[in-house]
């Protein structure tokens, strides 16, 4: 019998038997569908938190320094940073480390109320730089940025987020008019582009700017900073600026041998290959899990063809008798698995790319279709029905045909 009429009679054979073959489809369909959702769902979730993660952070052509060592794991909360990076800090790196174009400095304060008229807000506010939006590459939608003018002169005014604009100014131009910080009376001169959310859902557009020389000697009275970016003349020689910046705080803040960093410096691709490393180690979990589903369901597959095997007997013996082989009969099962499994994988992935969508629709990210891991899916799925399988096609192919036509 050739192979055209072997896998024709397979396939009318699983046509039959329809709702067996429904349920040796079934343990694959779900491992598949598993496969292809929790990829593609994978696959969104770590490239918006990577758009998310590259919005909060503006700009790769910079080093991240940051008030904490070790201990708080290179994030430490902005509500109860060390006071350990000081003027003289910024000062130094940028005119000591020869990677260095530029320093930009902030400070952080959270929970003040800022108020227009009868309407309050509570955004996030940012004592910052000159600097600050050249360095971040951010954008002024409206009106203009702090200037040197505005820090050396400690004057009050104000750059807004969108968010807080909208909040505060609902259907009036902001620019010019007078809102109170934690009391004190500042004029907004600027509306900031909007950022949209950071990593972790926040919105990074509820925030309000104003020089740092202000916010530190008139607002928070503060002399310490809570972060600092040092913009790179060269993204490439982040690691030996890290390395340079590193070695410079420790001299000046008096740390030795064995004595731990009291601040830490990294890079933007350092932090958003952590964030790629944890989204992949947590999709290698899930694809783990859906991969040994898919498993379970070629097992399924290998009992109930053993179970077809036993109730086939006569008709194995009669194909025998009128002349086919062991290869023939081997191989039409065979085809049977595979054939069951890949349609199994079909139905799979179909649900599965339904999955995608409804869990885009409901968690508003757009939807990442994975076809690399679909063909994975496919292959593997006809890979399954060849190995699961191969042992019944095997017990099939050594029926005794006597035997079996007596039985």
């Amino acid at each position: 019998m050739n192979i055209s009429r072997t896998i024709g009679l397979a396939l009318r054979t699983l046509a039959r038997n329809r709702l067996r073959s429904f349920f040796m489809m079934l343990g694959v369909m779900i491992g598949v569908a598993s496969l292809t959702a929790l990829a593609s769902v994978g696959e969104a979730t770590k490239q918006e938190t990577l758009r998310r993660f590259k919005r909060m952070i503006g700009t790769f052509d910079v080093v991240i320094i940051n008030p904490g060592g070790a201990s708080t794991r290179g994030m430490p909360s902005l509500t109860s940073s060390p006071p350990v990076l000081k003027e003289g800090d910024a000062l130094a790196i940028a005119r000591e480390v020869a990677q260095v174009k530029q320093v930009a400095v902030t400070q952080f304060a959270f929970d003040v109320d800022v108020k227009y008229g009868d309407r309050t807000a509570s955004p996030s506010i940012m004592g910052v730089s000159p600097n600050w939006t050249e360095v971040r590459g951010e954008e002024i939608a409206l009106g203009e940025g702090i200037t040197t003018a505005d820090n050396e002169a400690m004057a009050r005014v104000a750059v807004i987020g969108e968010d807080l604009r909208k909040t505060l100014f609902p259907a009036e131009d902001p620019i010019g008019r007078q809102i109170r910080i934690a009391d004190v009376p500042f004029q907004v001169k600027g509306v900031m582009a909007p950022r949209g959310v950071g990593p972790g859902g926040a919105s990074m557009d509820n925030t309000l700017a104003i020089p740092v020389a202000t916010a530190s000697r008139r607002l928070f009275n503060r002399d310490y900073y809570t972060g600092m970016l040092a913009q790179l003349r060269d993204p490439a020689q982040a690691d030996r600026a890290i390395a340079d910046i590193t070695a410079l705080l420790r001299e000046r803040h008096g740390i030795v041998p064995p004595g731990e960093d009291d601040f830490t410096v990294t890079s933007p691709a350092a932090q958003v290959a952590r964030v790629t490393d944890v989204g992949s180690t947590l999709s290698k979990v899930m694809l783990g899990v859906a991969v040994i589903a898919t498993l379970i369901g070629g097992a399924v597959i290998m009992s109930l063809m053993l179970i077809a095997v036993s109730e086939r007997r006569r008709e194995i013996g009669v194909r025998r008798a009128v002349g086919a082989t062991r290869r023939d009969i081997l191989v039409q099962f065979l085809v049977e698995a595979a054939a069951v499994s890949f349609l199994g994988g079909l139905l799979g992935i179909g649900l599965g790319l339904g999955g995608t969508l409804f869990a885009a629709s409901l968690t508003k990210l757009p939807p990442a279709i994975l076809w690399s891991a679909i063909g994975g899916a496919a292959l593997m799925s006809v890979a399954v029905g060849l190995v699961f399988g191969l042992q019944p096609a095997w017990r099939a192919a050594n029926v005794d045909p006597i035997q079996a036509l007596r039985s």
